[in-house]
């Protein structure tokens, strides 16, 4: 009689896991799925912002500029200084 209600038991407990491992299954398929979706906007996300990394570069070569034109500024400076001296 006990070894009835031990495999009902058993069998409920088989169930069980059972049921767990579709769920796990199941969730994981979801989970690759949405994974790849990812990855896809991923790769159009770098694409979209690759011109950003370029305005690093860019402030790069204002600043030179900006530099070069404080220089020559002082340089004009200078060179109009000996000009209304002389003149």
């Amino acid at each position: 009689m006990y070894w009835t209600y031990g495999f009902i038991v058993g069998g409920v407990i088989v169930l069980v896991v059972a049921i767990l491992l579709i769920t796990i299954l199941l969730i994981a398929r979801n989970i690759r799925r949405l994974a790849g979706e990812a990855l896809s906007v991923a790769a159009e996300i770098e694409t979209g912002t690759k011109p950003i990394w370029g305005v690093a570069g860019a402030n790069d070569i204002v600043r030179d500029i900006a530099r070069a034109a404080k220089s020559l500024e002082g340089r004009v400076k200078g060179i109009a200084a000996v000009l209304e001296r002389s003149a």
